[in-house]
């Protein structure tokens, strides 16, 4: 039907709105749901002004013609690949061609495989790109916006755990995965017995995923193209200030492996993080592969894997990684800054960093930065705070066991400040946790006892079928209260 190409051709229409955080595939599922057509075929012809099925949730093509018949409601072609789907994720590690030959191929340009081009099918990590979703973020999505998302940090192939939840994430499995454009769906479409769980995991390996997820984000979010030589020299100074570097600066890689093995190793299990296994004691491994300057592009899941195992925050990671950027590296392996003056000059006139940020980032004393600046004439000054009306009320928001998005929204602040905050205040942070904790179990209790009322009698089985659930959590984090309300159960297949 031609009406189908030549719908949008009229704007303005009734677009629906756009969440920051979700892939494009779950607008285009929104918009499909809202639309009334009976298949997908018939939405991405109105979308992309053509019938064949064509749009992936990883990387879909044709985004000029989105972009052109939406009148870039979504933003321009290659905002919308960057900010809404995986390419975003690859980008800071691809080369300034590889990049474009791939942002060539989302638009429309050229008929290339980004899968090809990134050179994913030979990493050990894989080109598989399953859907995954947090449950609680369906169920608060479904209560605050009436439809679930497909959440775009969700997707990326080195997170497995939800950092608002603090929950490991469900996929699709194998059999339930996208195949054509016969049916777009949103998480909540999919019933449980479609949905695969990770295999069971300890807390500190959750903790480990959530910091790995950090790290993912904050790659992510970067604007500038990650330079390998320069990130190969980070990695030592991450190494060396763990004392794993030796007097001669060779790196002991054998002392660094068994600790990553100690802290990384049950992660193994998981798809896409088999680099962990154990080291072949002459290649190193992961950390062999990242460190020494050997040639290729290397997957960005291992690069958040290992920068996860030697800094403590990305921030440190940044901060090793622009003293690299003004570093040489010498016979020995010893690092040595070239010249730290003109860099501190940079930093606090340019970028506009406090002193103590920017004396710290070039790991200088601070007094002495000061004096360096005071002899120059170069003024400076401290980042701006957080107002202490902002953070009496972020503490109280985080008293009541508030999520980190809901604070910064009420709040009006980056969800990053709120989580930097939290971090900073141990004592409030452990409150939180616990409040979080009781607020999500009581959710949960409630969701239950309604279910238990109305599936009177109904298999346990049979029960977890039913969307939203929450047993599967409750029989997890809160066996003895379900054991109590609901004692059938368990002994009902």
């Amino acid at each position: 039907m031609s009406t189908f190409y030549n719908l949008l051709d009229d704007l303005p229409v009734n677009l629906p709105c756009a969440t920051s955080d979700e892939t494009l595939f779950s607008w285009c599922a929104l918009y499909h749901r809202l639309s009334g057509n009976g298949i997908a075929a018939d939405s991405y012809s109105q979308l992309f002004g053509k019938r064949v099925p064509g749009l992936k949730h990883d990387f879909p093509n044709g985004l000029a013609n989105f972009c052109k018949r939406t009148r870039n409601a979504l933003g321009s072609p290659e905002s919308l690949a960057l900010d809404r789907t995986l390419l975003g994720y690859y980008a800071p590690f691809a080369p300034t061609r590889t990049y474009q030959r791939v942002l060539e191929a989302v638009i429309g340009q050229n008929s290339g495989d980004p899968k090809h081009i990134l050179g994913l099918l030979a990493s050990r990590v894989g080109a598989s790109h399953p859907l995954k979703a947090c449950s609680m973020c369906v169920q608060r999505d479904l209560r605050e916006l009436g439809y679930s998302r497909w959440i775009r940090e969700h997707q990326w192939p080195s997170v497995w755990v939800c950092r608002d939840h603090a929950i490991p994430l469900r996929f699709l499995a194998k059999e339930s995965r996208l195949k054509d454009l016969r049916y777009w769906t949103l998480p909540h479409d999919h019933v449980a017995n479609e949905w695969q769980d990770l295999p069971a995991l300890s807390a500190a390996s959750i903790s480990y995923l959530e910091k790995i997820a950090s790290v993912s984000a904050g790659l992510a979010q970067t604007a500038f193209i990650i330079d390998d030589e320069r990130l190969r020299l980070a990695y030592r100074i991450g190494a060396k200030c763990r004392g794993w570097i030796a007097f001669d600066g060779s790196m002991r890689l054998a002392a660094m492996n068994c600790e990553l093995q100690l802290r990384f190793g049950h992660l193994r299990s998981i798809p896409g993080f088999s680099f962990l296994a154990e080291a072949d004691p002459n290649g190193g491994g992961v950390l062999g592969l990242l460190t020494r300057q050997l040639p290729g592009i290397h997957h960005p899941a291992k690069h958040a894997a290992v920068i996860a195992f030697l800094f403590e925050s990305i921030g440190d990671f940044f901060s090793a990684y622009r003293y690299a950027g003004i570093a040489t590296e010498v016979d020995g392996g010893q690092l040595l800054v070239s010249d730290w003056r003109e860099e501190l000059r940079r930093l606090v006139v340019t970028e506009k960093w406090s002193i103590s940020r920017a004396a710290t980032s070039l790991r200088i004393p601070i007094s002495r930065a000061c004096r360096w600046l005071e002899a120059e004439g170069v003024a400076y000054g401290r980042r701006s705070r957080v107002s202490s009306a902002k953070r009496d009320q972020i503490a109280a928001l985080l008293q009541e066991g508030n999520d980190y998005q809901r604070v910064a929204d009420e709040v009006g602040v980056k969800k990053s400040l709120v989580r930097a905050f939290t971090a900073a205040n141990p004592d409030l942070k452990s409150n939180w946790q616990k409040r979080r904790f009781e607020k999500i179990r009581d959710e949960h209790r409630i969701r239950a006892g309604d279910l238990f009322v109305a599936h009177r009698g109904v298999s346990i089985k049979a029960l977890k079928a039913v969307p939203g659930n929450g047993l599967a959590w409750l029989e997890r984090h809160d066996r003895d209260w379900l054991t109590a309300n609901a004692p059938n159960l368990f002994g009902t297949k």
